[in-house]
């Protein structure tokens, strides 16, 4: 049986995908939750964070 060689999509290893994909994750939650203090709060957002 012959073994198919995949070509990778990406240039990033596996390892260094998970550890990216943990701190976008966390850093969501991080968002989601100042933004749920605030709104108890009563603070409005008016400063906008551009990437």
């Amino acid at each position: 049986m012959l073994k198919r060689i995949e070509t990778p999509n990406c240039n990033i290893d596996n390892s260094v995908e998970f550890i990216l994909r943990g701190a976008k994750k966390r850093r969501s939650m991080a968002m989601a939750n100042a933004r749920m203090l605030n709104a108890e709060q009563g603070i409005q957002q008016k400063l906008v964070a551009v990437k």
